[in-house]
């Protein structure tokens, strides 16, 4: 991926997000109906870089705040802050992307009731 492809899935998924928040301000909740496409991002994502790399790209675009947020900061061993801006994040990913991700199958629903039922009982 191109760092101008990169910022564009960025910029794109934040004004998706904007849209969801001014909705709800408004009294209008549309997170289910565009979950899907954050799902499918960060699928996509998670192809390209592996789980960490999926996992790092949630936590800066939803977590920090698209990178705004200066109280969150991920470090290297040695103290070195990452990923301020979108451009040190894609650098970041480039640099540490692996192929370990896959999507797995939903439980059966009967895998799904005996898990529920070793949780609550029953």
């Amino acid at each position: 991926m191109t760092i101008k492809v990169f910022k564009e899935v960025v910029k794109l998924l934040k004004e998706q997000n904007d849209a969801i928040d001014a909705a709800y301000a408004a009294g209008v909740d549309l997170v289910n109906f565009c979950d899907p496409v954050s799902s499918a991002a960060s699928h996509m994502i998670g192809a390209l870089y592996g789980i960490e790399g999926r996992e790092t790209f949630d936590w800066w675009c939803y977590e920090k705040e698209w990178g705004t947020r200066k109280d969150m900061q991920m470090t290297d061993v040695d103290g070195t802050v990452l990923c301020e801006t979108v451009e040190q994040l894609f650098d970041y990913l480039e640099a540490h992307a692996i192929d370990d991700y896959e999507i797995k199958d939903p439980l059966p629903i009967e895998e799904r009731m005996k898990l529920f039922k070793q949780v609550f009982g029953g």
